[in-house]
């Protein structure tokens, strides 16, 4: 697959290669600009923006915040709540409060759950495990604003300009956004907010015949 760019008001255009920039294959090299002032000032700025145009979830975006908490459906509720579910560390510890409580109350297994004092109890546990199981912070999942592709991958464009040392781009259609950039003659697509199995994938998602904008995410190219 080819693609023809003219970048930079460069005279004349080059025709080259399309491919995915696979973001957690490449944390390791990316991680390290995590808290360049740039980059922050650009997640800032994107995020600060979602808040302000979605007020009805009611929240509003401090600096240090994670951005995977400001998913706005039950992703990552469901999927930490299954990793919890399946923590054998968990179910051990649960296992041991319900004999406490029993041994103590005289209560059955079935009216335990009834009890608001083991309620308590058993609900602090349940957050232990479910922070153990949460997006730590330095972490690609960290960074996974899912539904929130039009603002993340504004950072995600920031963030691989900064460690690449490259101009980069952010490509946004009406369905999908992410950034993209030119290194070796070839042109790049990276997405922080979905693991993509290929290019083409990510490409069809943005859907074709789609309003495009297509902007560099910072005014002064490097």
């Amino acid at each position: 697959m080819t693609q023809t760019l003219e970048m930079n008001n460069a005279i004349g255009e080059v025709e080259i290669q399309e491919k995915l920039y696979p973001i957690r294959e490449n944390w390791h090299l990316l991680k390290p600009y995590l808290n360049d002032e740039d980059v922050q000032a650009v997640l800032n700025e994107a995020m600060t923006a979602f808040c302000e145009e979605h007020p009805k979830y009611g929240k509003m975006w401090t600096p240090g915040d994670a951005p995977w908490k400001y998913t706005t459906s039950a992703y990552w509720f469901d999927k930490i709540v299954d990793m919890v579910n399946e923590d054998a560390e968990h179910s051990a510890e649960l296992e041991t409060l319900e004999k406490e409580w029993i041994t103590k109350t005289g209560l059955d297994e079935n009216d335990l759950w009834d009890n608001d004092e083991f309620l308590e109890e058993s609900n602090l546990l349940f957050g232990k495990y479910f922070d153990k199981h949460s997006p730590q912070e330095g972490t690609i999942d960290w960074y996974k604003f899912i539904h929130g592709c039009h603002w993340i991958n504004q950072f995600t464009a920031a963030l691989v300009s900064k460690a690449l040392n490259v101009p980069a781009f952010v490509y946004e259609t009406t369905v999908h956004t992410c950034a993209t950039f030119v290194k070796d003659d070839i042109v790049y697509y990276a997405d922080v907010q979905l693991d993509w199995e290929n290019l083409q994938e990510l490409l069809d998602f943005m859907g074709e015949g789609e309003e495009v904008d297509f902007h560099p995410v910072f005014d002064e190219i490097l």
